[in-house]
């Protein structure tokens, strides 16, 4: 009963007392998705996480991450993301009045270096790459005695992530019938709320892991498949599973920076790889390489189709339903009842110059 009191208020399983006050992301949201459904030919709903405050679905699980430290005690907050995740730390810290401090690398665009302070943030740039700007937080956090706060893997974060789902399968219930004619049975009076596919994209894999663990928050971890879309050159989760083992990339190539973990998280790993090993109709989480060029058309459709702007990462996931019906086959085969809900997961570093040099460099005619 306390479970399903949880899932009903849309927190899942964040402590009661850490929220007591409020959470910090805000109840994105859902939205029937005509031109998508019509491209599958099933019913297709967007979860909105562009409109988060800090710009992306990160604050949902770095919100409450930093709100839980804070309750214990932490006085900073430091950040080695010149990212979303940066951003979303930033954003926390300004919210909770908490002195928080962001190591970037050198190659971080100057616009999200001015975005980062103006949220009060002190930014610091430190080495070439994440991995020497990572070195620096944690040596600068342990002197302050704060919190690290990683960018994808701390089941903090997870929890926070794991909202979406929460709040999915609330809104889904309230959503007019003729429009969920996949997601309820009509003879059903309780109107059970399933949900055939989440289409998302991976990164470290904090995202998915956050959406496995709300579909086991919501019964429907054995219902529902998960499409973890990367784009090629940032595809480490899927080449991972394949090996059946964390494989390490030798770069990122990608133009879909905001998914350039070289290896996944292994937690994660290990909780997609279950859920992946069994034969190809009956996985439950079915990763999936698209191109750039692919990603970065899907941002620009879905910007014509929903005015949203999004980062090419978000236009991985995109990509798995703007590819059509043919190239999502291998994902739609096997599907149980329920609509396809798309997390459009937003990312705050793009904006239309960004989007059309990138059209340019792929040679998509606007």
């Amino acid at each position: 009963a306390a479970m399903a009191s949880a899932a009903r208020d849309a927190l899942g399983t964040m402590d009661r007392d850490v929220v007591a006050d409020g959470v910090l992301h805000v109840h994105t949201p859902l939205l029937f998705s005509r031109p998508m459904s019509d491209l599958l030919g099933r019913d297709v709903y967007i979860k909105l996480d562009p409109f988060q405050p800090s710009g992306s679905f990160k604050l949902r699980g770095i919100g409450y991450t930093c709100q839980k430290a804070l309750k214990h005690g932490a006085r900073s907050f430091t950040s080695s993301s010149g990212g979303n995740a940066g951003l979303a730390t930033a954003y926390a810290g300004a919210a909770l009045g908490v002195p928080t401090t962001v190591v970037v690398p050198s190659t971080t665009p100057e616009f999200i270096r001015d975005r980062l302070a103006a949220l009060g943030a002190r930014v610091v740039v430190h080495g070439a790459q994440w991995s020497e700007a990572n070195e620096e937080a944690v040596r600068r956090n342990e002197k302050d005695g704060g919190k690290l706060v990683h960018p994808f893997d701390d089941p903090d974060t997870w929890t926070g992530h794991a909202t979406l789902v929460h709040e999915t399968v609330a809104d889904l219930a309230k959503a007019p019938r003729t429009m969920t004619k996949d997601a309820v049975s009509p003879s059903d009076d309780e109107r059970t709320t399933k949900i055939a596919a989440i289409v998302t994209c991976v990164g470290g894999g904090g995202l998915l892991a956050g959406i496995l663990q709300g579909l086991r928050e919501t019964g429907l971890s054995e219902h529902t498949r998960v499409v973890a879309a990367e784009t090629l050159g940032a595809d480490s989760m899927t080449t991972s599973l394949e090996a059946g083992k964390v494989v390490t990339l030798p770069g990122i190539t990608s133009v879909a920076k905001s998914l350039g973990a070289a290896a996944p998280s292994s937690t994660v790993f290990t909780m997609a790889y279950e859920l992946y090993d069994r034969d190809e109709k009956s996985r439950l989480v079915m990763p999936l390489r698209v191109t750039d060029h692919d990603a970065v058309n899907a941002c620009l459709r879905f910007a014509d189709d929903h005015r949203v702007l999004v980062e090419p990462a978000c236009g991985a996931a995109l990509a798995a339903v703007y590819g059509g019906q043919k190239k999502a086959e291998t994902w739609l085969k096997g599907l149980k009842d329920g609509p396809v809900v798309v997390e459009v997961c937003g990312g705050a570093i793009v904006d239309r110059g960004v989007l059309e040099a990138y059209a340019k460099q792929f040679g998509i005619e606007e």
